[in-house]
């Protein structure tokens, strides 16, 4: 039996065998198949079904509607397929994927992907791990089941992204770490593609862009962090992005490392002594003045 993909992440897309569907999959045969696929046990009641696909038909219209949306999956996943064989069977009042049916499905793969990722967010990645990473971002084509507007797939289409920023956030910082300034800016920035308000990212750019030494770019992106966090939530940069602007606006010599590129303060420029015997003398002197004061001072008071 050849391999049947489905891909729930952009587009919807079924293919067996590499080759496209065989039949058209209509937007509800989609989200009947996503939402079988993505619930627990990949099994579920038909009435609950019908309840979210069609809420607003009556219990004989909706399992007609049911019907059809059956047939084109059959249609597209089952050609030359015995009936045991099928993608999703019908087991009285409930419908479930068949477990003896391999299924590769892009949502369960980028899942597990980014546990990995989560689970180990302190680390510093590897190579294997980051090539790992890569892979799983590549799954990730677009939002869940694209077009669809369903009150579940908007919740878990927001799980997912949430996701995918992890992932790219883990993949920016896993090369900056390695010293790698070039992949870790090009990962910022696509995670900013995504979500264009992530504060940390812009300034992880800011300071990327400084340490590739084109501080105009490092201030052009502080700029475009004003202009889109006004815009999209309506409030001012942080102290911390704040901060790292100044920093690198004044350029004061500062070796790029020691601006953290999550925001914390700069560090003051260290003090070089060229002299120490006349910084003592200096000391000295401004100790002798102190104490002439004092006794004037107190001579005034007698």
């Amino acid at each position: 039996m050849h391999e049947l993909c489905v891909r729930l992440l952009g587009s919807f897309q079924i293919t067996v065998g590499g080759e496209p569907a065989g039949g058209s999959v209509l937007p509800k045969a989609q989200e009947l198949l996503a939402l079988l696929l993505l619930s627990p046990q990949r099994h579920l009641m038909r009435e609950i079904a019908a309840d979210v696909l069609w809420p607003s038909l009556g219990v004989d219209a909706s399992r007609k509607a049911m019907r059809q949306v059956l047939w084109q999956i059959h249609q597209a996943a089952d050609g030359g397929v015995p009936a045991d064989g099928r993608l999703v069977l019908t087991d009285g009042p409930a419908v479930r994927a068949n477990p003896d049916r391999p299924v590769w499905l892009d949502v369960e793969l980028f899942k597990d992907a980014t546990r990995g990722a989560q689970a180990s967010m302190h680390d510093a990645p590897g190579e294997p791990e980051l090539a790992e990473l890569t892979r799983a971002s590549d799954l990730y084509r677009g939002p869940l089941l694209a077009g669809c507007y369903s009150d579940w797939c908007l919740e878990e289409r927001a799980h997912l992204e949430d996701l995918y920023l992890t992932l790219l956030d883990r993949l920016s910082t896993g090369y900056e770490r390695r010293g790698a300034l070039e992949p870790a800016i090009r990962w910022a920035e696509r995670l900013l593609e995504v979500e264009p308000a992530h504060e940390r990212s812009h300034r992880r750019l800011m300071h990327l862009y400084y340490r590739t030494d084109d501080r105009t770019r490092a201030l052009r992106q502080y700029r475009r962090c004003v202009w889109v966090l006004e815009r999209e939530l309506g409030v001012r940069p942080s102290g911390r992005t704040e901060q790292l602007a100044a920093a690198i606006a004044a350029d004061a010599g500062r070796d790029a490392s020691q601006l953290d590129d999550l925001g914390g303060r700069p560090p003051a420029p260290a003090v070089v002594l060229e002299n120490l015997d006349e910084f003592r003398a200096e000391i000295a002197a401004l100790r002798a003045s102190v104490d002439a004061v004092r006794d004037q001072l107190r001579r005034s008071t007698v």
